[in-house]
């Protein structure tokens, strides 16, 4: 499609030309994407457009990037196709406002594993690669070494054996540095999270798979997995035992292993993120299994704002934990510090890589004690952790400094039909500022 139609210059009817309010009318009526590149036409179409960011796409807070409601039911692949508008057109869903569609044509046929920023890693039945959400740019991905992993399947659910030997299972792929313009776009990083092994690549090089410490068969049980500083961290659900590898050495050695925060019992559902300031790691850990002791569900709360589904859930036990691993790596001594407040920050974890959004205007806390507002600062936002299956159920919002008796507020999406028509929802910052940063903003 020639997007260039849209804010065609000249003499036969620019879009300048039209008043505000026109303006606000068509971009209302435009997915996402379109907005951005009709903002992208010219500066005074950005300037329309940014200056009603509060009420139409409410750039950059947080939204959840999710199929659309026909892929919700437990209905007949045929009937859920047919209900849909179209294969490639999704949900943006911020938290407190309308919801609003945007258009992926890349994704026909393909799935998503991950995303960071405006790209999204997906794969089809033949390839790995990376889209630019707005510009469609698209970056193939070289294949895992044949020596190392065996392609049996490249599906819904991929699957892959190790050396020939039992299946292992890709979780998300982990987009740990964008590619930039100025990087002749070959300047990313990723890393391939699989539940027993991990791949780590750099743009115009090939996978290299990082050893672990463990033989065969009793490899770690990776969970979730970051790059900082030139280190791969990865952590094991068993018991949260972290590795990282220095991704600077052509054939990394084996990892250094961070002793777990909290050992105890209870089991934790494992996330790694960085600090607000790039030189920290953080460890996230909350109760993997919610309810209530007699196993009642709590009733469904409309709300109204966005069509999502509230539930109130018993307080969950959340922490939040941080170290500068490589100077203790160097010391030997690898002591976790807890976080009690993320301030005017909040995070949002799942199969994108962490976002940590300022929510400076936001509240804490709902001034009536309700679920609603649903975005608050300081909360853990916990959403769907891998791709191959619904091992998550529920997204969660938990608050670091809860009131005594604050209900921990959920946002529950039916199960029915996960393997066969629904794609893991995750965190996506919509961002407008991308017209001026990659798309060919026009001078006036």
């Amino acid at each position: 499609m020639d997007y260039s139609r849209l804010c065609r210059g000249g003499g036969d009817g620019h879009l300048e030309a039209l008043t505000g309010d026109n303006i606000d009318l068509i971009a209302a009526h435009l997915d996402v994407t379109y907005t951005v590149r009709l903002a992208a036409c010219s500066r005074e179409l950005y300037d329309m457009i940014s200056k009603d960011e509060g009420k139409m796409h409410h750039w950059d807070e947080p939204c959840l990037l999710m199929p659309p409601p026909a892929y919700w039911f437990d209905e007949h692949w045929d009937v859920a196709r047919a209900s849909r508008l179209h294969d490639t057109v999704y949900d943006l869903v911020p938290l407190d406002h309308p919801r609003r569609s945007v258009a992926l044509p890349f994704m026909h046929d393909r799935k998503w594993l991950g995303a960071n920023g405006d790209w999204i890693a997906a794969a089809d039945h033949h390839e790995w690669c990376l889209v630019n959400v707005y510009t469609e740019r698209h970056i193939p991905l070289p294949s895992l070494p044949d020596s190392k992993i065996h392609h049996s399947i490249v599906s819904y659910r991929p699957a892959y054996s190790f050396n020939w030997g039992p299946a292992i299972y890709l979780l998300k792929i982990v987009i740990c540095q964008v590619p930039t313009k100025g990087g002749r776009y070959a300047d990313y990083k990723l890393i391939a999270l699989f539940d027993k092994t991990i791949f780590y690549l750099e743009g115009g090089g090939d996978w290299r798979m990082l050893e672990a410490l463990t033989p065969a068969p009793d490899y770690p049980n990776y969970c979730d997995a970051i790059e900082l500083r030139g280190h791969v961290f990865a952590v094991d659900e068993t018991d949260g035992s972290t590795y990282f590898w220095d991704t600077a050495n052509e054939n990394p050695m084996l990892p250094f292993v961070i002793p777990p925060p909290v050992v105890d019992d209870q089991q934790y559902a494992w996330f790694l993120a960085p600090s607000a300031d790039g030189k920290r790691l953080m460890i996230i850990l909350t109760v993997n299994k919610i309810g209530i002791a007699n196993a009642e569900v709590p009733p469904d709360i409309p709300y109204a704002a966005n069509g999502l589904q509230l539930r109130q859930y018993p307080p969950v036990a959340t922490y939040v934990f941080e170290l500068d691993p490589l100077s203790t790596a160097r010391a030997g001594d690898f002591l976790w510090r807890q976080v009690n407040s993320l301030s005017d920050h909040s995070l949002f974890l799942g199969l994108n890589y962490p976002i940590i959004a300022n929510l400076k205007k936001r509240e804490s806390k709902a001034p009536d004690g309700t679920l609603v507002p649903f975005m608050r600062k300081n909360c853990v936002y916990t959403a769907y952790r891998n791709i191959r299956y619904n091992q998550y159920p529920k997204i969660l919002r938990c608050n670091l400094q809860p009131d005594e008796g604050e209900t921990v507020g959920v946002i529950s999406l039916p199960k029915d039909g996960w393997d066969s028509v629904r794609q893991a929802a995750m965190w996506f910052k919509p961002a407008l500022n991308i017209a001026r940063s990659v798309l060919p903003l026009k001078k006036q």
